[in-house]
C-alpha cells in the first residue's frame, strides 16, 4: 500500500468514519499494514485487508479480533461505502461470541 493515491484517500475516509462513530468515547489507533489496515481499540482489533478484485478493483474484508482470537469476519466488499458501514458497526457494538465445545 502506498501513502498517497487511493489508499491514502481510503485511510482518510476510514479515520473519519471511525472518529465520527466513536465520537471521542474511546481511544483508538489506525495502523497501515502490508495488505491493509489495523484498527486498535482497548477491547478489540479490526483488521481490514485488501486483495485484487474483478476489473482491476480491490476487494476488502474485515476481521474482528478480541482476546487474541478472531471473533468475526466480514466481506468481501467491492464498495468502500459498504465496508465503512460495517466497520462503524464493528467499533460501536459490544464484542460477543459463543464458545462451542464437543461434548
Amino acid at each position: 500500500m502506498t501513502a498517497d493515491g487511493p489508499s491514502r484517500e481510503f485511510a482518510d475516509r476510514l479515520e473519519t468514519a471511525v472518529g465520527e462513530s466513536l465520537a471521542g468515547t474511546v481511544e483508538w489507533t489506525l495502523y497501515e499494514t502490508d495488505d491493509g489496515y489495523r484498527l486498535s481499540l482497548p477491547d478489540r482489533q479490526v483488521l481490514i485487508t485488501s486483495r485484487d478484485g474483478p476489473a482491476d478493483s480491490l476487494c476488502w474484508t474485515s476481521a474482528l479480533h478480541s482476546d487474541g482470537k478472531i471473533v468475526s469476519k466480514f466481506g468481501p466488499y467491492e464498495a468502500i461505502e459498504a465496508l465503512l458501514e460495517q466497520v462503524k458497526i464493528i467499533v460501536t457494538t459490544d464484542v460477543q461470541y459463543t464458545v462451542c465445545c464437543d461434548g
